[in-house]
């Protein structure tokens, strides 16, 4: 598991979050190609999705248990740090 700390505190269903857990090994194959369907179908172009920030916060949602557009309403700098656990994961 991974864990990245916010540096500002945020409230996501009326709870202050200050850490987002990112469990991978809970994701499943299904879960990746589930993502891929979804980024591709949001109009991402992105020829390596490893590379591809919507992907990556799709995963990111799945991983944590927080909502997509939770994780895209970050602030740029926690939603970098995030992603980037994502991109590492997927690079390995």
């Amino acid at each position: 598991m991974e864990t990245v700390t916010l540096r500002n505190s945020i409230t996501i269903d009326n709870k202050e979050v200050k850490e987002i857990n990112l469990d991978f090994d809970k994701l499943t194959g299904y879960a990746l190609i589930e993502a891929e369907n979804k980024s591709r179908l949001m109009g991402d172009a992105t020829p390596d999705l490893a590379f591809s920030m919507r992907y990556q916060a799709l995963l990111a949602s799945k991983a944590s248990g927080i909502k997509y557009d939770d994780i895209l309403s970050l602030p740029a700098p926690d939603m970098i740090a995030v992603i980037t656990k994502v991109k590492n994961f997927l690079i390995g």
